[in-house]
């Protein structure tokens, strides 16, 4: 009796071993790093998508199909206003404007016609011994609104805000003081400096 009593258990024990051999081990996963990885694409996918986003406001004028306010996507540049704004009429001064020219948020986009455009230059011509320097930049602290509009970027609006701060305050003490007149920031400062100076 005693015999099979330890037969048996002898079994059951080779039985045991036999079943927890043939487990397979399951492999731990470290979902840390994945977790990391996924936060870190989505927080760069949001960063593209708010920066395809933004946007500028530009008022387009003067010798277009429709002028107004029109709302662009940021990077976008001059010809893509024109194109919001239905086009330039055929009187328009095509060369008056860069159509390459990237877009500032509130700029004014002022389309002459041929005509105009022609008085415009011969006025600042005119001008040139009391506002211009021998190069032809702009005097900004003597020029008035006609010479003014002649700056890349300067329409009829930023002209008259550039009088009424000179009026207000007195003289420019040098060129980048034209930042502090509103509507003019340091993007549309960087493409009228060269034209610009003062005595």
């Amino acid at each position: 009796m005693k015999k099979h009593w330890i037969k048996k258990c002898c079994m059951i024990l080779a039985c045991l071993y036999l079943t927890g051999c043939g487990r397979e081990e399951v492999p731990y996963l470290d979902t840390t790093q994945t977790q990391e990885q996924t936060v870190e694409t989505e927080r760069t996918e949001q960063k593209e998508t708010l920066k395809s986003d933004q946007t500028v406001q530009v008022y387009v004028c003067g010798e277009v199909a429709a002028p107004g306010v029109y709302q662009l996507k940021d990077g976008m540049r001059v010809c893509d206003a024109v194109e919001a704004a239905g086009g330039l009429t055929k009187a328009a001064s095509r060369e008056y404007w860069n159509l390459a020219e990237k877009l500032s948020d509130g700029q004014m986009i002022y389309f002459p016609t041929e005509e105009e455009a022609r008085e415009r230059k011969a006025s600042a011509e005119a001008a040139g011994a009391t506002v211009e320097e021998s190069d032809g930049r702009i005097d900004i602290n003597t020029a008035d609104a006609t010479q003014l509009v002649t700056i890349p970027g300067i329409g009829e609006t930023r002209a008259a805000a550039i009088l009424a701060y000179r009026e207000k305050n007195g003289p420019f003490a040098k060129v980048e003081d034209i930042m502090q007149v509103s509507g003019i920031k340091s993007a549309l400062f960087e493409k009228m400096k060269d034209y610009i100076t003062i005595r």
